[in-house]
């Protein structure tokens, strides 16, 4: 067994192959949009790699440029289905989160320098040993930039400079971040890579402390809210090896750390857990049994109740990549065939499975791995081509009726779904099956007719 990994996002994907049935799930989105992430001067190695997705739509990443040992990376910006490539000096220089201005902060790993990226070129903000293993994970709205460089956190703000945790008096180990607030209060672990000892940690008002220090064993730092709740994971036997005892905290922050109440979420035994949380408080987490079975649970709006949901019974993993603003988990399968498939779950609504909801897409094989997803449910995804180059492409919820997918209900839709009448084979791209039964029929001419006459 691996060692457990404590993960967060306070804020797609896509299975593909195998023929499975397709089932709707309320609330969340039937069908979605695909728009393949293209390169501006294509080609298979010059591939587009993003790494965040705002409310706006607007993404940002890194474009790779030229060939070979002449291989470089450049950030890029994307909005309204077209992509703007950044100038800089072609060296290894990444975008990796967008402020709420639409710029964004990355990292230079050729002058090991965090950068803040326009349109029209990159700014240095912060010097030290940010090299290729660093990564900026959080960008709040006042200004505070997080990140990691392996599990070693730092922080930077133009009012304080850059901090890096392992650095601070008194810190022998280094210290993960997790999560940041708007106050610039940071959530995450100390001593992350030794599952029996690793605590979890807090900065706040520039200074480190345990804000867990009433439990035994070993914790672990999820996320903090702009309210100043943390979420907290604790194992009295230690993460690792597993298979004991775990716990899941949401409590608000004291004067002297956490005020901690009865768990949210208590796992009689768990290997290879893995924690996520939203701002408002939602918690999603997956594990192993012993029996190496997956399982997976979310805790209702309000961050108390929590619900393991059902996983289709031919999976054999399951990993979680993240949880958007709106409490939507998000993640990919694994099956018997070591088919990858992805979902969205929410714990109202259950899981839903994704590889036959794509409109309009290339073939997505071999597997489909998420990155991010925003509010309105729209999702960047990655897939394997010609098993050698990853591509990416932005998927986003389909309009009601809406056959073909290109964003308006018209006759043609009409047309194409009376074309398609009758069983509806299963196929990785959906289309006239608008309620996804496997029959186009007479539920799925009104909803493009309702939708027709509401937009004539």
């Amino acid at each position: 067994m691996s060692p457990i990994i404590v993960s967060h996002r306070w804020a797609p994907i896509a299975g593909v192959a195998a023929a499975i049935a397709c089932q709707a799930v309320a609330d969340l989105p039937q069908r979605y949009v695909v728009t393949v992430l293209e390169h501006p001067e294509g080609n298979d190695t010059k591939t587009l790699v993003p790494f965040d997705l705002n409310d706006a739509g607007r993404i940002t990443g890194f474009a790779f440029h030229g060939f070979g040992l002449d291989l470089t990376r450049q950030p890029f910006f994307w909005e309204s289905g077209t992509p703007h490539l950044v100038p800089v000096n072609w060296d290894y220089t990444e975008a990796h989160q967008l402020a709420s201005d639409g710029t964004a902060f990355g990292i230079d790993g050729t002058t090991d320098t965090i950068i803040h990226i326009d349109t029209t070129g990159t700014t240095p903000v912060a010097n030290g040993a940010f090299g290729p293993y660093a990564a900026i994970t959080h960008v709040t709205e006042t200004g505070y930039v997080l990140g990691n460089d392996a599990n070693d956190g730092f922080v930077w703000h133009q009012a304080i400079g850059s901090v890096r945790f392992s650095s601070l008096s008194g810190v022998s180990a280094p210290a993960y971040a997790a999560d940041i607030n708007n106050t610039g209060t940071v959530i995450g672990t100390s001593n992350f890579n030794d599952g029996g000892s690793s605590r979890a940690m807090l900065w706040q008002d520039q200074e480190l402390i345990d804000p867990a220090l009433t439990l035994s064993g070993a914790t672990r730092g999820i996320a903090i809210d702009d309210q100043d709740r943390v979420v907290l994971a604790h194992a009295p036997n230690g993460f690792w090896p597993g298979g004991d005892v775990h716990h899941i905290h949401l409590a608000p922050l004291g004067q002297d750390g956490a005020e901690l109440g009865a768990p949210t979420k208590t796992i009689p035994e768990a290997f290879n857990l893995k924690v996520l949380a939203n701002h408002d408080g939602v918690i999603t987490g997956c594990w192993n049994t012993a029996d190496d079975e997956p399982r997976f649970f979310m805790t209702s709006p309000d961050g108390l109740d929590a619900t393991e949901l059902v996983i289709p019974s031919n999976m054999i993993a399951i990993e979680l990549d993240g949880i958007s603003d709106t409490g939507m988990a998000f993640g990919r399968f694994l099956d018997a065939g070591y088919v990858t498939f992805g979902f969205v779950a929410t714990a109202e609504d259950g899981v839903q499975l994704l590889g036959h909801r794509l409109i309009g897409a290339p073939p997505l094989s071999f597997y489909g791995v998420p990155r991010d997803a925003n509010a309105s449910g729209a999702m960047i995804i990655s897939w394997a081509h010609n098993y050698n180059f990853s591509h990416w492409a932005l998927i986003e919820p389909a309009l009601s009726g809406d056959v073909d997918g290109n964003g308006m209900v018209d006759v043609t839709d009409v047309l194409s779904l009376i074309a398609s009448w009758g069983p509806q084979p299963v196929d990785p791209l959906c289309g006239p099956d608008l309620n996804l039964d496997g029959v186009v029929g007479v539920d799925d001419l009104l909803e493009v007719l309702d939708a027709f006459m509401l937009n004539p």
